[in-house]
């Protein structure tokens, strides 16, 4: 049978856009492979495999883990860019590889143009840990000994260009401080050495430090933003300290996940609602807060990469005051 041109032209576009919201509505076809940049245990490692198996529940099909750990999660973030950007391979991973050591170290990727942002997923701050026999109990108390005892105080960190490095660093500069760094290479011996007393002073991630506190091995001064963290109502925030320096305080630590340059924006919304969904839900919300982490999403993946290149536009900041700069 002969139609008109225009008529076929009609049933062209119809059948093109039958077959994209039939495409769209069987992903994901396959099972997708969910990096998670750090080692089995890690926070990161459970936020990943708690949004593995709502995601999986969600679209009825498996999403499996990849544990990739080393050099801070940059590991990871490496494979999946180089990974088909078909919404098959994602990741979950920290603030560290996407906004804290692209500020300190060249990397062979450009967080801002090789990942494609999809949605925050927790929050928590760092806490301001100090061994329990330590003189002091406030952070005003802690400002005033290190004054009165320059470069007597000594504080734990992860080493060279971490979180950990850096907040405190911040801290320093802001309370106008000297207190000495010993780095550790991971936060397990640097709790130990502040229980025995090698270290003072230890800004440690959220669920590690409320163990710690819990326990009586160490005392927490402060969190490091500028309101009370709702998971630790009683602990003041470093902005409470009467230093004008440390009013608007903010380290936080943050989890995300991203996508290759180029996976299609469809996909991409696609993982962005089942998530914003599966953060509500009340055993995920259990479980971060378990970990010391609140359940955070992105209103859009346009607004977390705004928060992505605010987060790694602060860091910049902070490293260039610090003068520390990226690796030639």
């Amino acid at each position: 049978m002969n139609f008109p041109k225009q008529l076929k032209n009609c049933f062209a576009i119809a059948g093109m856009i039958s077959l994209t919201g039939t495409s769209m509505a069987a992903y994901p076809e396959k099972p997708v492979s969910t990096i998670v940049t750090f080692p089995p245990g890690n926070s990161a490692d459970l936020v990943g495999r708690t949004m593995a198996q709502q995601l999986e529940q969600a679209f009825g099909q498996t999403f499996i883990i990849e544990n990739k750990g080393g050099a801070g999660g940059t590991i990871g973030v490496e494979q999946l860019i180089r990974s088909k950007p078909d919404g098959y391979t994602i990741t979950i991973t920290s603030l560290s590889p996407i906004s804290i050591i692209p500020v300190t170290k060249k990397l062979p990727y450009d967080p801002l143009k090789d990942l494609v942002p999809i949605s925050l997923l927790a929050q928590g701050p760092m806490v301001v840990l100090v061994n329990k026999d330590a003189p002091f109990n406030t952070m005003q108390e802690l400002i005033d000994y290190a004054k009165a005892n320059p470069g007597k105080l000594n504080y734990g960190s992860l080493g060279a260009g971490t979180i950990s490095q850096l907040t405190t660093e911040l801290f320093k500069e802001a309370a106008d401080i000297d207190i000495k760094e010993i780095p550790y290479k991971g936060s397990t011996q640097a709790i130990q050495d502040l229980i025995g007393g090698r270290i003072q002073i230890l800004f440690d991630g959220n669920a590690s430090a409320v163990r710690q506190i819990e326990a009586g091995a160490a005392k927490g001064l402060a969190v490091t933003i500028p309101q009370r963290s709702p998971l630790m109502p009683d602990t003041p925030s470093i902005a409470e300290t009467n230093v004008e320096g440390l009013k608007n305080f903010t380290s936080q630590g943050w989890m995300g996940a991203f996508a290759p340059a180029n996976t299609p924006p469809e996909v991409i919304k696609a993982l962005h609602e089942k998530m914003q969904v599966a953060l509500k839900a009340q055993p995920v919300i259990e479980r971060f807060n378990a970990s010391g982490l609140q359940a955070i999403g992105s209103e859009t993946p346009e607004k977390f990469e705004e928060f992505v290149q605010e987060d790694l536009n602060r860091w910049k900041s902070a490293a260039k005051m610090l003068g520390i700069s990226p690796d030639q």
